[in-house]
Parts: C-alpha cells; sequence; structure tokens
C-alpha cells in the first residue's frame, strides 16, 4: 500500500507536459564563436591580473619608499653641538636607550648669546660612558649627531641621534663666545674741544 501516489499533478506546474530536454548539438560557427568569446574573456582577464599586479606593486614601492624616507634617511647628515651635559638617563621599557640633555650656548643674530638646552638620544654604550663621566662638570664637549625627521623607539625618543663625543678646550670655547662682537647701542655724540 502507497501512503503518497507518485503520479501527482503539480500545483505549479498546472497540468503542463515536462519537457524533456535534449542536448543542444553545437555547430561549427557557434563553436568558434564560443571559443572566441572564452579566450577574450581570459586575455582581459589576464590584463586586468598584470595591471592589478603593477598597481599594487607601484603602491608599496611608494609606501616603502615614505616610510623609509621620514623614519631611516637622516634629515642632516653631520651636526656638530658645543654645551656642557646635564643629564644623562637610560630610558625605555622594550627598546632602552640613553637620553640626554646638554646645556650649550648657542650665537644668535646680533651676536647675542644665548643658554639653550639640547636634548639627544644615545644608542652607543662606548659614547654613553664617554658622557656618564662628563655628566654635571665644566668640561666641555663637542657632541656629533645625525638629525631625523621623526624619532622610532629602537632609536631614542629625540630625532637627534649622537654618533660621537669630543672634548673641547674650554678656555678656546669661552674666548670664542667672548669674541663675538656684540650690537652697539646708540652712540653718545663726543664732547666738543672747549
Amino acid at each position: 500500500m502507497k501512503l503518497i501516489d507518485d503520479n501527482f499533478e503539480d500545483y505549479f506546474e498546472k497540468g503542463s507536459p515536462k519537457k524533456v530536454s535534449t542536448p543542444h548539438e553545437e555547430t561549427e560557427e557557434e563553436r568558434e564563436e564560443r571559443e572566441l568569446i572564452e579566450t577574450t574573456i581570459e586575455r582581459r582577464s589576464n590584463k586586468k591580473r598584470i595591471f592589478l599586479a603593477l598597481g599594487v606593486l607601484f603602491i608599496m614601492l611608494l609606501l616603502f619608499f615614505l616610510v623609509y624616507n621620514r623614519f631611516f634617511q637622516p634629515d642632516k647628515k653631520e651636526c656638530v653641538m658645543k654645551g656642557r651635559i646635564a643629564d644623562i638617563a637610560l630610558k625605555g621599557t622594550v627598546f632602552e636607550t640613553y637620553e640626554c640633555k646638554m646645556l650649550s650656548y648657542d650665537v644668535v643674530a646680533q651676536g647675542n648669546v644665548v643658554k639653550s638646552e639640547f636634548n639627544f638620544s644615545v644608542n652607543n654604550d662606548s659614547i654613553a660612558e664617554k658622557l656618564y663621566k662628563y655628566k654635571q662638570t665644566p668640561i666641555v664637549v663637542q657632541v656629533h649627531y645625525k638629525e631625523y625627521k621623526s624619532s622610532v623607539p629602537w632609536r631614542g625618543e629625540t630625532k637627534y641621534i649622537a654618533t660621537g663625543i669630543d672634548t673641547v678646550d674650554i678656555k678656546s670655547y669661552i674666548d670664542n663666545v667672548k669674541d663675538i662682537p656684540l650690537p652697539q647701542g646708540p652712540q653718545e655724540p663726543a664732547e666738543p674741544n672747549k
């Protein structure tokens, strides 16, 4: 006994007889047209892939250049600053670097001498040992450094990175600062001889 009759009429087909599809045989012209379309699509997709790959490569090279130029290329190759070392400390948790503070005397416009503070980073242990030796002493040192556009954690907190240190003869340093001509104020007229 069958519970469901397999020969029932489908509600959606409404009495239309089921069509049995026979495979369509391709003619020679249809086959050539289909192959032409398939090869054209393959060529177009290959060109798109090539252009996409070249575009991605160009963007990656541009990003690499911008990052290298911003963080790894020095803005100024070699600079020098003279002064006294006021403080040096080892800072950082993951990347430890020495951060230094130097008091320097700069000559600015009109020959004025100005005392300023210069902060720089040291990532070389031998330079840091020398700086510890000169810390809070009257010895004037000359720090050679490179200036970068930005700081990165493994290089230090500042964009100034020390590359060398020399001592400076303090007498010649003071004489150089003293020999700077100071600007002359208004002159008083000379008194006439009577």
